[in-house]
């Protein structure tokens, strides 16, 4: 019995998925390097870590070593909706749009190794920017702060890697939905910097209502997880005339029910990415 072996017309043995994947992620870097955007994000990467410094090392108030990182990890959130519009909001639609599909698409890959290849080279850029980020933080945090580091920091970076992941998978599925880059590049960012945010307040700020299924609620643990101790929900009253009275709500993710969340987004959406990618096909 002779194996089934794939082969193209020359008859060589053709790559297999994996390897596949692995070529389209490593082409995918290439772009990231040519068209600048890496270079661009660290470059802004550089910038936010240099006014927190400065802003820091200014401040009046002595800093520990874990208070000096929780200056800098509340802008982590910053980084990962950059680093998933860049590289995640026209992942997809860029094939199609750019007509650079009709070169990538009839050849013998399956279009699930071109979405894991372009999914692994996102990550991968969004990893390099956050280590990039975190070591910095650690870095200057035992130069300007006192005292001792605790393991909250690697807990807080686990929590950014798995909410920059989540990001990513949702750029994703706004990328294979969309036509145009422009617009999907514009919607991921706002999606995840404006919409997110401010339906969250009004269900739970406003409205009293714990936002735990809000993923930019869940991705906030980053941040929270490094305050000793860890925050609790409570709720403000402000008495804005006689009689009358306006309340707040201030409410705090759970750890693990965030962790839950994340990575429900993130599963259901880059599965929901593939099966729009394999349906679309290249129009006219």
């Amino acid at each position: 019995m002779v194996a089934n072996v794939s082969s193209n017309s020359t008859g060589r043995a053709l790559p297999s998925d994996i390897q596949q994947s692995w070529v389209i992620a490593k082409y995918d870097v290439l772009k990231y390097l040519r068209s600048r955007r890496l270079l661009g994000i660290l470059v802004i990467e550089a910038l936010v870590l240099a006014l927190i410094t400065v802003l820091v090392s200014t401040a009046d108030r002595p800093y520990t070593v874990d208070g000096v990182i929780e200056q800098y990890v509340g802008f982590t959130s910053i980084m990962i909706i950059l680093g998933a519009t860049l590289f995640g909001g026209d992942a997809i639609v860029s094939e199609y749009q750019g007509r650079t599909g009709y070169l990538l698409f009839p050849n013998p890959v399956k279009k699930s190794s071109i979405m894991a290849g372009k999914f692994v080279s996102s990550v991968a850029a969004m990893t390099l920017i956050l280590l990039v980020y975190y070591a910095v933080t650690i870095v200057a945090a035992f130069i300007l702060g006192d005292g001792s580091m605790s393991n909250r920091v690697f807990a807080s970076l686990g929590l950014a890697l798995l909410y920059g992941i989540t990001a990513l998978s949702v750029a994703f599925l706004i990328s294979s939905v969309m036509k145009g880059s422009t617009g999907a590049l514009i919607l991921t960012f706002a999606l995840f910097f404006l919409i997110f945010s401010i339906v969250t307040s009004l269900i739970g700020q406003l409205g009293g209502i714990k936002p735990w299924f809000m993923l930019d609620f869940a991705g906030s643990t980053l941040s929270y997880v490094m305050a000793d101790p860890y925050p609790v929900d409570s709720t403000l009253s402000f008495e804005i005339a006689p009689g009358q009275a306006f309340t707040t709500y201030l409410f705090y993710p759970e750890i693990g029910l965030s962790i839950a969340v994340m990575a429900v987004y993130a599963v259901a959406s880059i599965v929901l990415a593939y099966v729009f990618f394999r349906r679309r096909e290249m129009s006219a």
